[in-house]
């Protein structure tokens, strides 16, 4: 009976009761039974995820690879070319500043001011912006005046320089080094004298045809001589196939005028090819003069002569 006492003192102590019903206990136990819980569930989601969750397959990576291949064939011309244009911004920004600050110097009454130049910061030869490109009154649309000279390139420079008789000068040069630095070579001034004479008909019959040519003209660069056909690039028709034109080594037959003009000219002798523009003055500004393995210019009628072939000093 005494023994039966106790067990019931034990069981019914009430220290024992407001042990586990005091707030400690929840304290205590509470966290532990999360933590477990937690733990199960955890182990339950992970094992699901673990079944749920699949890899690519091969042929998907494939056709994911093919597919942004193809995007980047697509996009890469365009952002190549949205850059490039951003750099010609740069230049005719440059440009720009430069012909203000001529001008400021020649309206200080400096009759002869000396030129500006400035690096540029295109990488491709030509022009990649939109015709016509103006500066400073100056326009450019596919063929040089007496204000817009020459061909912007990569590492090339721009000259900004004053002639009392036509104004500011935009020079564009461009190749792989500034044109100053790049091999000049005699020739002789009467050179292209027999075109330069055929200034006032520039206008009138077949000047303003696929027949604006003079077959085997002859002149002398670096002591040798050349025969070639010679096109007036003011032609409409030349002027056209011009568009977008950059110089390089070609023979006559890869000439961007071979198929418009009216006659192959095949009895003729053909060391390359070469065109010309006339300044306003009737003077020849412009003459270019491609063979197979060079690209020559000259602006002063051909007294001196440049070498702009793509790609060489």
């Amino acid at each position: 009976m005494t023994a039966n006492r106790e067990k019931e003192k034990i069981r019914y102590n009430p220290r024992l009761q407001n042990f586990f019903t005091s707030k400690w206990i929840h304290v205590i136990i509470n966290p532990l039974c999360e933590f477990t819980y937690g733990r199960n569930v955890m182990f339950k989601k992970s094992k699901k995820s673990k079944e749920s969750v699949q890899g690519f397959t091969l042929v998907e990576l494939i056709i994911i690879v093919a597919i942004l291949g193809v995007l980047l064939v697509i996009l890469a011309p365009a952002y190549t070319k949205y850059i490039e244009r951003s750099r010609e911004s740069t230049d005719l920004a440059n440009a720009k500043s430069a012909y203000n600050e001529l001008m400021m110097n020649v309206a200080e009454k400096e009759e002869d001011p000396e030129p500006i130049s400035f690096k540029l910061k295109q990488k491709h030869p030509g022009w990649q912006s939109p015709l016509p490109i103006t500066v400073g009154g100056a326009s450019f649309d596919g063929t040089n005046t007496d204000n817009w000279v020459g061909t912007p390139g990569r590492n090339g420079t721009c000259v900004v320089s004053y002639d009392k008789n036509k104004g500011v000068i935009f020079t564009w040069s461009g190749g792989t080094e500034d044109a100053a630095a790049r091999p000049s070579y005699s020739g002789e001034r009467n050179n292209l004298s027999f075109i330069k004479n055929q200034f006032p008909n520039r206008e009138t019959g077949t000047m303003q045809t696929n027949k604006a040519y003079y077959s085997n003209q002859t002149f002398k660069i670096d002591g040798k001589q050349y025969t070639t056909r010679v096109y007036y690039a003011d032609s409409p028709v030349f002027k056209k196939a011009l568009e977008g034109y950059t110089p390089k080594p070609a023979s006559y037959e890869d000439s961007p005028f071979y198929s418009v003009q009216n006659d192959l000219g095949n009895k003729y002798t053909h060391q390359g090819f070469a065109y010309y523009t006339y300044g306003e003055d009737g003077s020849i500004n412009m003459f270019t003069y491609v063979n197979e393995n060079k690209v020559y210019q000259t602006t002063d009628e051909g007294k001196t002569w440049q070498d702009i072939t793509p790609g060489e000093k």
